[in-house]
């Protein structure tokens, strides 16, 4: 007997494949893939690898350039076509060769058409005089593919598999619910802990294989250099937040009044997002002075071991530096985070979002009336509207006069002091003696802190400008040697305005408020 009915485990399936293929085709799009897919892509990948080796995460564009001419041969000298039209199934490439002819392309062609690809990602730095590149979290996710198939080291290993049932046992007794079977847990764990200690004395000690021990740094090391590779990401998608918290404030419709309303009572919508308070929760931990320090032995006793000897110089450097190769990519995670959460502030408080909206507006109607006429008016009927180019007056260099620094004219040299250190007792007697609105700094520095996560003395100046001066400078130098963390060998330079009208800047030391300072 034979049925027309369909079968529908059979359609789930078929449109289970095809949700997949276009989910596939959608990433076919992304950098990465097509990176991998390129037809230069071995030279292009070990190109990147040689420009940006570690330590190097940020070039200016001068040395980007020489350094990648430094192995232009490598591209010219390629296998293919010299126009690079030709990939293993016929798509152009994604790096962009197009060759005029073999070896026609410069370093600067090949930087510049990576950053339109995707393959690096242009910064604009104010503290450079030169727009500086570095590798996409495209490239590096390539790059650390391409580096697992070069190794081969399996993933299946018995560390990993006990780091993950670790982490399960742990994650169950930390959310168990039950008291009895809590507490269970916690005396099976006290009979194991105490069968231990009785071993121990009786001078048993067991201790893994070497091979063991070895595999299992490894694998810590290798979720170590994954971390540091999520930084670029992190800001990549702090800038996506902020790009969709504009969008919606400018759409006609939608949540655009609560968000307003967030953001002009001084909420930060970018640290309460998904990948804000992921982020904040790993600063905060990679900052605990207690969590830093007790780490950093456990990594020294780790080095002392004789099974630390088998690994290489190279993963032996990274495991000493585990935690401080961190700190200054998180570090410049915060300041974007930072820099945009004040400048979405900005955007609304002067009220610019007003005129962005009208503007939306006025390009949303024209682009309605010219689609009403798409059918209507054809492609190549000429438009009678006339535009000015624009014109630009050219003059030589040799018309400008240059400046005589022994003119009388130039203004007198900068006065400088040399710089002293200030004592906590002597900061106490200048609070003291000077009148210190301690009450309205501990304010200032809370509000700032809250917002950010943690702030320097600089952070907060620039925030809450100093109303004492440099009175109020001398206060939370004050509160710092109290309730900040102090960055060793590190200083910064902070400005504020005295009650004369005059600009002034010192350099100072580096304190990190961390937690909130309380009110005394």
């Amino acid at each position: 007997m034979t049925t027309t009915e369909p079968n529908r485990w059979a359609d789930r399936r078929s449109d289970a494949v095809s949700a997949r293929k276009e989910a596939y085709e959608q990433l076919r799009r992304a950098s990465t893939w097509r990176l991998l897919a390129a037809t230069k892509a071995p030279a292009v990948l070990a190109i990147l690898q040689a420009t940006f080796p570690a330590g190097d995460r940020r070039l200016p564009r001068s040395e980007l350039i020489a350094r990648v001419g430094a192995h232009l041969s490598l591209l010219h000298d390629d296998e293919g076509p010299a126009d690079g039209t030709s990939t293993a199934d016929g798509a152009a490439p994604a790096d962009g060769a197009e060759d005029e002819a073999r070896g026609g392309r410069s370093a600067a062609e090949y930087v510049d058409g990576w950053v339109r690809e995707g393959y690096l990602t242009r910064r604009d730095d104010p503290q450079r005089t030169e727009t500086t590149f570095e590798p996409s979290p495209a490239t590096i996710d390539a790059i650390q593919f391409i580096a697992s198939l070069e190794e081969h080291r399996p993933t299946t290993t018995q560390s990993r598999l006990q780091l993950v049932i670790q982490q399960f046992d742990r994650l169950a007794q930390e959310t168990e619910t039950d008291r009895d079977v809590r507490l269970a847990d916690l005396q099976r764990r006290r009979e194991r802990i105490e069968q231990e200690i009785r071993e121990l004395a009786e001078g048993e000690l067991m201790l893994p294989s070497a091979e063991a021990s070895v595999d299992r740094l490894r694998d810590i090391l290798q979720i170590a250099q994954e971390l540091s590779g999520d930084f670029l990401q992190y800001r990549e998608d702090l800038r996506a937040v902020d790009l969709h918290l504009r969008e919606q404030i400018l759409s006609p419709e939608g949540s655009r009044g609560e968000i307003l309303e967030q953001l002009l009572a001084g909420d930060d919508l970018l640290g309460q997002s998904t990948v804000g308070r992921t982020f904040t929760a790993f600063f905060r931990m990679l900052n605990d002075p207690a969590q830093t320090r007790a780490t950093q032995e456990l990594v020294d006793r780790l080095l002392e071991r004789d099974f630390s000897r088998s690994l290489s110089r190279d993963e032996r450097e990274r495991l000493a530096n585990v935690f401080s190769d961190l700190y200054e990519p998180a570090q410049e995670v915060l300041d974007v985070k930072t820099e945009l959460y004040r400048s979405l502030a900005r955007f609304v408080r002067s009220q610019d979002f007003r005129q962005h909206r009208v503007l939306l507006e006025a390009l949303q109607e024209a682009q309605g009336v010219a689609l009403a006429q798409k059918d209507e008016v054809p492609t190549r009927t000429s438009f009678p509207l006339e535009l000015d180019l624009s014109r630009v007056q050219l003059s030589s260099v040799a018309q400008h006069r240059l400046k005589d620094p022994t003119d009388p004219g130039a203004p007198a040299e900068a006065e400088v002091h040399d710089a002293t250190a200030l004592s906590v007792e002597v900061l106490q007697d200048l609070v003291r003696t000077n009148d210190i609105d301690l009450v309205g700094l501990t304010s200032h520095v809370n509000d700032v802190r809250g917002r950010s996560g943690q702030a320097s003395i600089g952070d907060i100046l620039r925030e809450k400008p100093a109303e004492q001066g440099l009175a109020s400078v001398i206060g939370l130098m004050f509160l710092a040697t109290s309730h900040a963390q102090a960055r060793e060998g590190s200083t910064e330079i902070v400005t504020w305005r005295e009650l004369d009208g005059n600009d002034y800047a010192a350099r100072v030391p580096s304190f990190y408020f961390l937690d909130d300072v309380p009110v005394e």
